[in-house]
């Protein structure tokens, strides 16, 4: 045993609270470092995606060995106290509980190690090692790695804080030149907003006056379906113009960098391009869809440096401001601020504002005021049915559904179906009186636009990602099936120059096409080109003369991480629907299949599959949707094959 582990201090030491609290600091920095460096090798080589992912800020480079740093400095006041009043022991555990705490650090940046396993070992290693690096810090090679660390952490710090705020200015540097007077866009996706919710499209209540309004001034697609019943795939296909079974991305998987993004094709073109996001999932830079955006805002917090944002950058710091009651994970509130549409429209002006006047502009807005929970924001707007109750009688209408779920209902609360009834109603009602709020924000967004001159010049497109369901077929919510209420979303297209106007458009059509279309009336589909047909055909002719417009497919892939529930499709296997000769084929796993008239049945209650007089046959539509999935790799196949299958399919009709 030597005199460090017998608690005697060697000569010509000086081990006072200060330097114990430097070394703490050192000992820091060096972990910081190296969960950086774990960080980085795991991302090159594992790009997967995690809740606590989400939630990194754009400054984490420089932010993660600064938090080392500050959260050992904390420890090392701690332990320098220790050391004020219990020197032996200080002398003799201070370096073990340093080393357990910087192994712990690099361990916790792995995130998927469970975090008790990560302090078991973190200790062992740290009682075991912590005398000898304790021995080797206090020679002149670890002084100097110290030094070293430090001068690599400030030098750190003010490349990379210039390299993330300077980012959107560099990119907008190395642009092309654009052509003379090329139309802008606005691209306004309403997440979770199905169709049949909006007075637009028929509902008995007014959900969107601004959005009929508008409608007079553009084109109204009303048989508009999107490609997913959820968020990630139904963008990811809008801003590639790819199908979803062509894409490669999942809920823990980013959308890769294969096929090029709207963003990045217009950007080509000398456009200066931004993203205002209020779906902070997925939605989030993370999941890849930023590609080409100068500017991606997604959380508030992922571009705010402040002492907190610093602490909780580091693995360590995230169990720390999680003890402390904050929630590390964007999912579930886990972001202090829930993006509403004013605050994206106020996001989205302030950049017009400021834009390079000399470029054309890409402006994407995501607004998420329509998804769960349903909790209109206070204001002018209308709330419709029993979201007018006042707040606790709405709460305790969803107080009595949760105790039905749970098996803790009571006679007091009444019958079961009366009252899954009422909650479900309060559910719809909530998220219409959403929709009009969302609603009075696109009327007042376009107001501006029309204030600041933009309008005219500017091809606007309105949609949604995907529905909802609230109890049709008898479950609720998105990403679960093809039905109807999930797929069938708006489409509003207002072109340049104010032509079209008051067009309708009632073939069914897929937001797939929306970047042909766009690239189509910016005069650019030459330059970029993305599969799918452009949707200006579709009303630049009578509708007598109007071309057939190709099949309409929608997917959702097996979602293995549900549970596998009776009457949820997409728990059960992978389900893919195609639309053509007025009917909605939708095949799931199994084997499954069902078969709708869109015109009389547009509910889609009466399965037409088995029918003796089925016009065309049901092999029709089966080789349809066989033949829009095959030939995957080829990137000619999603257009040439389209017309091939529309003109072999309009023999059956």
């Amino acid at each position: 045993m030597d005199d460090f582990e017998r608690g005697v201090e060697p000569a010509g030491t000086d081990r006072t609270p200060l330097r114990l609290f430097l070394s703490a600091a050192g000992c820091g920095l060096v972990a910081g470092w190296l969960e950086l460096g774990l960080v980085l090798a795991l991302r090159a080589v594992d790009p997967r995606v995690s809740m606590d992912s989400l939630r990194t800020n754009r400054h984490f480079v420089w932010m993660i060995p600064v938090a080392g740093m500050a959260l050992f400095a904390a420890v090392g006041v701690a332990v320098a106290l220790w050391a004020r009043f219990r020197p032996g022991a200080a002398r003799r555990h201070a370096w073990r509980v340093f080393v357990a705490l910087a192994v712990l650090t690099v361990l916790l940046a792995a995130e998927r190690v469970h975090v008790a396993a990560c302090v078991a070992l973190a200790c062992g290693v740290g009682w075991r090692f912590g005398p000898r690096v304790e021995a080797a810090g206090r020679g002149k090679l670890g002084r100097a790695v110290v030094a070293v660390a430090a001068l690599g952490a400030v030098v750190l710090t003010g490349v990379e804080s210039w390299r993330v705020t300077s980012a959107e200015r560099r990119a907008l540097a190395t642009l092309p030149k654009p052509t003379a007077a090329t139309p802008n866009l606005l691209l306004i996706v309403l997440d979770n907003v199905r169709a049949e919710s909006l007075s637009l499209y028929g509902r008995d209540r007014p959900t969107t006056p601004n959005l009929e309004r508008l409608a007079r001034s553009g084109v109204c697609f009303t048989q508009a379906r999107s490609t997913a019943p959820w968020t990630l795939p139904s963008h990811a296909s809008m801003l590639t113009g790819e199908w979803c079974h062509r894409l490669s991305f999942d809920f823990d998987r980013p959308l890769d960098g294969a096929r090029p993004t709207l963003a990045e094709a217009l950007a080509r073109q000398g456009y200066s391009t931004a993203g205002f996001i209020a779906n902070t999932y997925y939605c989030n830079a993370r999941y890849g869809l930023n590609r080409g955006f100068a500017r991606y805002e997604d959380c508030y917090e992922n571009q705010t440096v402040s002492p907190f944002e610093v602490v909780r950058s580091s693995g360590l710091g995230k169990r720390v401001v999680q003890a402390l009651g904050h929630s590390i994970h964007v999912e579930n509130g886990g972001t202090s601020v829930r993006k509403t549409a004013a605050m994206i429209n106020r996001d989205a002006l302030g950049w017009l504002d400021g834009r390079p006047r000399d470029r054309p502009f890409f402006l994407f807005l995501n607004y998420y005021d329509a998804h769960g929970p349903f909790i209109p924001p206070d204001g002018p707007d209308p709330r419709f049915g029993l979201a007018a109750l006042p707040e606790r009688e709405r709460i305790e209408t969803l107080k009595r559904f949760q105790r039905l779920s749970t098996g803790k209902n009571t006679p007091a609360d009444g019958p079961a179906d009366r009252i899954e009834r009422e909650a479900n109603d309060v559910f719809l009602d909530s998220y219409e009186s959403c929709i009009a709020y969302l609603d009075r924000q696109i009327g007042l967004l376009f107001d501006e636009l029309e204030r600041r001159g933009l309008r005219k010049n500017t091809l606007v497109v309105v949609t949604s990602d995907h529905g909802e369901h609230f109890k049709e077929h008898g479950f609720s919510g998105h990403g679960l099936s093809l039905y109807r209420r999930e797929v069938h979303v708006p489409l509003l297209i207002f072109p340049p120059g104010g032509v079209a106007q008051g067009r309708v458009v009632s073939e069914p059509v897929s937001l797939r096409d929306i970047a042909a279309t766009s690239v189509d009336l910016l005069g650019l589909a030459d330059r970029a080109p993305f599969p799918g047909r452009t949707l200006a055909r579709l009303w630049a002719t009578d509708p007598e003369d109007r071309p057939p417009h190709a099949p309409v497919l929608s997917e959702v892939a097996h979602q293995k991480n549900l549970e596998p529930v009776p009457g949820i499709p997409a728990t059960a296997g992978t389900v893919r629907s195609v639309v053509s000769a007025g009917k909605v084929y939708i095949r799931g796993g199994g084997g499954r299949e069902e078969l709708f008239d869109l015109k009389n049945d547009p509910h889609e209650t009466t399965n037409l599959v088995g029918s003796a007089d089925l016009r065309p046959p049901l092999e029709h539509f089966r080789d349809l949707l066989d033949r829009l999935l095959v030939n995957r790799g080829d990137p000619r196949f999603a257009s040439t094959s389209s017309n091939q299958i529309l003109s072999e399919g309009s023999r059956h009709e």
